[in-house]
């Protein structure tokens, strides 16, 4: 599939250069979703070979990256349950309240960021085997909060949609319909 895409590039353009890119310009746009991403890859391994020279390692395979992934998936499924069920059991009684949900409080952002800085750290150091863990624990971490940003942000929207359908009941077997708990806790035991 990589030989495909670049067959899809100019000759004269090197990969991963975006196609859009201005001729000359090597580096990430500011406009570009991915630049921050790009950015804080090269913060940190400037940062690791900082480290590195001053004899500060920082060693870390595949098996340790993945534990620390699935633990923190874990710690994710931990905060989004109560809220969840509290939230879709608050939906039945006042439905102006369906939105309230808020999983992600400050200091869960925080640990994610600094989870996500030293998997960034990983990919930019370590062999390709850990890397590739790395890289693939942050798409892990980022396609869960982006699913947890999700539900905080659309719930009544997802309440309605439950509530139109065959089955309405929001809370079967004394869950929520959609369990997002339950689907980062086979994450977490996936990654462990």
């Amino acid at each position: 599939m990589v030989a495909t895409a670049r067959g899809w590039l100019p000759a004269e353009q090197s990969w991963p250069r975006p196609v859009n890119a201005a001729a000359g310009d090597d580096g990430p746009r500011d406009d570009d979703p991915t630049a921050g991403w790009w950015r804080q890859l090269a913060d940190e391994r400037s940062r690791h070979l900082a480290e590195a020279s001053q004899g500060q390692p920082h060693p870390a395979d595949g098996a340790h990256i993945r534990k620390r992934v699935g633990e923190a998936l874990g710690a994710l499924a931990g905060l989004v349950e109560p809220a969840l069920t509290a939230a879709v059991r608050r939906a039945r009684q006042a439905w102006d309240q369906a939105d309230a949900l808020v999983v992600l409080d400050g200091r869960a952002r925080a640990e994610i960021a600094t989870l996500r800085r030293w998997l960034a750290s990983r990919v930019a150091t370590e062999p390709a085997g850990a890397a590739a863990s790395a890289l693939e624990g942050l798409l892990a971490l980022d396609a869960a909060v982006a699913l947890v940003r999700l539900f905080e942000r659309r719930l009544a929207a997802l309440l309605r949609l439950q509530l139109r359908s065959g089955d309405p009941e929001l809370l079967p077997r004394g869950r929520p319909f959609l369990d997002l708990a339950a689907a980062l806790r086979e994450a977490e035991r996936a990654w462990r």
